[in-house]
């Protein structure tokens, strides 16, 4: 089997927990229940709740309300919640959300635990830009936040086990793979645009 068939095994069977991945400028609450105890976890500006915890849950840490709701705004298994600033308020991007309170995840015998350590969470990392051949403009290399430039076959491995977070495999029957930006409502942020000289 090819690496190729390889990467696509592993890019279909990811994406099975909930994520939060905080791009604003505020500090999160992010509540998960993996152990059966409802703990919540402070989740920073620029990191991304870990991808082997099954996120269920977020709020903020300072108390001021997300779209009106003060307490924990929850979502689905196989969500993304991204997090953005909107001037004062924070803009989320998630399919299906729906306000609780606490005792959506307290029983009579549990309550949330609140881990206030700030070290939970994953560094967001992004394709900022490429690097394209002088001749023919193609894609040659890809520069990675907090790594540097990298080649192609190492950014699509990358990407298939969800170590970055604005890009997704695609995986064409008539062509080789190729990478492309998350889905999104900007057109000049799609990784087929940068690395363009002016």
């Amino acid at each position: 089997m090819s690496t190729y068939e390889e990467l696509k095994k592993i890019w279909k069977r990811l994406r099975i927990n909930g994520q939060v991945k905080n791009y604003s400028s505020k500090k999160l609450w992010v509540l998960e229940t993996n152990t059966g105890v409802a703990i919540a976890h402070i989740l920073l500006p620029g990191q991304k709740s870990p991808q082997k915890i099954d996120a269920d849950a977020f709020k903020r840490v300072d108390g001021i309300p997300v779209e009106k709701h003060f307490s924990w705004w929850k979502f689905y298994d196989f969500s993304t919640v991204d997090v953005f600033d909107d001037n004062q308020e924070l803009l989320i991007s998630v399919i299906t959300k729906r306000s609780v309170d606490d005792s959506e995840f307290e029983g009579s015998q549990r309550k949330i635990q609140y881990n206030k350590n700030s070290n939970w969470g994953e560094r967001i990392r992004l394709i900022i830009n490429v690097v394209r051949d002088e001749k023919n403009k193609r894609i040659i290399g890809y520069q990675i936040s907090d790594i540097g430039v990298i080649g192609f076959d190492q950014v699509l491995e990358m990407v298939c086990n969800g170590e970055i977070d604005n890009a997704r495999p695609v995986f064409s029957n008539s062509r080789k793979p190729y990478i492309r930006t998350q889905k999104d409502k900007k057109c000049l942020n799609n990784i087929v645009y940068m690395g363009h000289q002016d």
